[in-house]
Parts: C-alpha cells; sequence; structure tokens
C-alpha cells in the first residue's frame, strides 16, 4: 500500500509529520491541543543571571563541565559557516551577542538549554577539538567566509588572528540565565518549553531526556533500537527529534500501570509521562525492566500478525492508501497486546481478518474512538477510550 492521503478527509486527519530535511517521519501528525507544559509552583523558580567570558566557557566544554545536551546532539552545530561566520564578526564588532540560558546540575555544571547554535559556532571557530570531543564529530576548524564588514578576515581561522583579536573574543562576554540545581524537575521542565520556542524548538521528549535523570533513559533507547521495534514500524520512524524513545516511553508508562487503573481524565500527556520517569520508575529492579522488556517483544512480535500491515494505523480498507503510523494507536495496540497470554495472541493471529474487520467497523462508526485518535489524544480521556475500545474488540474476536 501506498502511504499517502486518499482524499481530502485523510488529508485532514493524517498528515505525516516531516522531519528537518522535509521528508517523513513515518508518524501521522499529533493534534495535542496542549502546550508543553507541568504544573509548578512559581514560587520555586530559581535563575540567576551571571556573566561570563568565552574563554571561560570553552574551558567548561574542555573539561566535560559545560554539556551540549548529549541527548538531542543531532540538534547541534545546525548553523551554516556564513551564519557561524556572521556571529563571529559580531564579536569582533564588539556588538554584544543574545544572552543563553543553561541548566545547573549539584556539582555546579551547565548543560545549554537556549543557546546552543551559538555556542556550537564559538567553538568551532576557537577550539574546534573542544566541539569534536562534544558533539562526537570530526570537524575542521572554521574559517571565516562572507563577511560583510570585515571582509579582511575572510578565509582566516581562529590562530591566524592576531593577539589583539583573539583577546577580544576570548574576552568577550556572554549573559547566562542559570536555571540553579535547586529548581525542582517540574519547575526546569517548564522554564524549558518556554525557552525555547522559537528557531528549532525542543520536542517535550528531548526536554525530558535532558532534565530527568535516570536508568530509563538507557531501558527507553535500547527498546527503540531493537529489531522487533524497527520491524513492526516497517523502519519507517526517523526518531531524529526523539519520535521513537516517547513511542516506546508511552507504552512504558501505560502498560505498567496496575491492573484496571485508568488515567486521570484531565491529565496531560507530558504529565503522565514526567511522573513516571521522575518517580514511578526510578526504583526498578532488573527483573521488572526485564518483564517490561519482555512484554515490549510481544507486542512487537503480533502486532503485525494481528493488525498486519495497518498495524498502529488508522483503518484502511483494501486498496486504499496506508496511513502513516499514529501515536496513541501504538501505545493502545501495542499495550493491548502484551496483556494478552502467547494463546490468545496466536489465535488473535489466526483470526486476523475479523479483528481488522471490527476494528473498521468501529472506526467508521463510533465518532467518540475516532476523536480520541484525533483531538487531544495525549489526555488520559482519549487515552483510556483507546484502550476501553481495542480491549472489546480483542475480546470479541476471541469468542
Amino acid at each position: 500500500m501506498s502511504e499517502e492521503p486518499k482524499n481530502q478527509r485523510d488529508t485532514n486527519v493524517s498528515l505525516e509529520e516531516t522531519s528537518l530535511d522535509g521528508s517523513g517521519t513515518g508518524l501521522e501528525a499529533e493534534q495535542l491541543l496542549e502546550t508543553i507544559s507541568a504544573p509548578f509552583e512559581p514560587e520555586k523558580i530559581d535563575v540567576i543571571t551571571v556573566p561570563r567570558t568565552i574563554d571561560l566557557l570553552l574551558t567548561r566544554l574542555q573539561e566535560g563541565e559545560l554539556d551540549l545536551s548529549p541527548d538531542f546532539q543531532r540538534r547541534s552545530n545546525l548553523w551554516s559557516e556564513a551564519t557561524k561566520s556572521a556571529l563571529i564578526e559580531s564579536m569582533l564588532l564588539r556588538i554584544p551577542i543574545p544572552s543563553l540560558y543553561v541548566s545547573e546540575d549539584q556539582n555546579g555544571n551547565y548543560t545549554v538549554v537556549d543557546g546552543l547554535q551559538r555556542i556550537c559556532a564559538i567553538a568551532h571557530f576557537v577550539n574546534v577539538v573542544a566541539l569534536n570531543k562534544a558533539v562526537r564529530q570530526t570537524l575542521n576548524p572554521l574559517r571565516l567566509t562572507a563577511l560583510d564588514s570585515l571582509k579582511e578576515f575572510n578565509g582566516k581561522s581562529f590562530d591566524e588572528l592576531s593577539r589583539p583579536m583573539k583577546r577580544r573574543i576570548n574576552e568577550t562576554e556572554l549573559t547566562l540565565h542559570v536555571i540553579r540545581a535547586g529548581t525542582p524537575t517540574t519547575v526546569k521542565f517548564n522554564i524549558f518549553s518556554r525557552i525555547n520556542r522559537g528557531g528549532l524548538p525542543l520536542t517535550a521528549q528531548e526536554i525530558r531526556n535532558a532534565i530527568y535523570p535516570g536508568e530509563w533513559k538507557q531501558k527507553i533507547r535500547s527498546l527503540a533500537e531493537s529489531e522487533a521495534f524497527k520491524e513492526a514500524t516497517s523502519r519507517k520512524i526517523k526518531g531524529e527529534r526523539m519520535e521513537d524513545l516517547e513511542l516506546v516511553l508511552r507504552f512504558v508508562a501505560l502498560y505498567s500501570l496496575p491492573k484496571d487503573t485508568l488515567r486521570p481524565v484531565d491529565q496531560n500527556l507530558d504529565e503522565f509521562l514526567n511522573v513516571f520517569v521522575e518517580k514511578r520508575c526510578q526504583n526498578w529492579t532488573p527483573p521488572q525492566w526485564e518483564e517490561i522488556s519482555a512484554a515490549f517483544a510481544r507486542a512487537m512480535k503480533y502486532a503485525p500478525k494481528v493488525f498486519k500491515n495497518i498495524a498502529f494505523r488508522k483503518y484502511s480498507a483494501p486498496g486504499e492508501y496506508r496511513r502513516p503510523i499514529n501515536r496513541g494507536l501504538f501505545e493502545t495496540e501495542s499495550v493491548v497486546l502484551a496483556r494478552r497470554s502467547e494463546s490468545d495472541l496466536n489465535l488473535l493471529s489466526e483470526r486476523a481478518d475479523l479483528v481488522i474487520q471490527k476494528f473498521g467497523h468501529t472506526f467508521k462508526t463510533d465518532r467518540t474512538f475516532e476523536d480520541a485518535l484525533l483531538y487531544a489524544t495525549g489526555r488520559g480521556a482519549a487515552s483510556n477510550k483507546r484502550l476501553e475500545v481495542m480491549e472489546s474488540i480483542l475480546t470479541d474476536v476471541l469468542k
């Protein structure tokens, strides 16, 4: 099946998200109808403003004390050489550089929150060795290009500048807004989301990976990199913006809820996932993670058998265009399959045509189910509805 919308209705509800290079991500655009948010007490905001010289910041970078956000490194160093050169030229002309936001940890180390491209541009010119180490690349030293005012510096590297020009750059002061170490993670999450709204804003999952510590990140990444996940999703999920990690996290957080426990109907997706990574899974033992991994692998194995070519996708009849993967259906189908026994899953696989028939009928006739796949899809009410309907479909087929 092709993966393009067939008619105007499909275009409205099944548009595929695009990645940074304009290609498809493999995922249907999700309408959360909510901004990235997290409840917190405003009085707990602890941000200070301090001046820091370029020389000091690059020393921190060299010593591993300035983190260029390794959990979203694919976003680092995106500027062209001309854009980087323009920033360096501004510094040589003593034009003030916009302020940066950093998050401080308990040891006083910094993680860049806002200003990643500026720091990368400066480091590329002044200390490419430190930059390459931080972002795991092999860039050559930056040579200035396309300068407007200081054309005599075109083609020059930092080492080829005169000592006064080098000193001018190294002693340039940047204004840093430091989110202090004692700031609660829910507050940090809110601050991150508010200041990352221009240019290429961080996704909620990128923010989550940056500020919530714990073994969960390694475990979730391992599942997202598994062959089982890649095969079940037809290798369509690029994961450029951590979409793959969020899909897996949604499964783990929902599957691990106590049996018969529903999400609060008004709870948004950010709150649900943040509570999971900060509290619920922090003390999990290796056997608990092993059980989750086995359940996930079981769901990934059987999803293409039970739902065939439309696994994790909205219904499309034979001959119609196949839609992109829907996050809500990935979360729902994987959880309901993981909860079933091996014998049930084998029987559902044998009756896959009936599963798909009932799914298609429900999708076309149950407006609340269709809405749960389209509007405010991250909220508890939508998630609960999807689980209710899908459990009912599988139970009917097993009868």
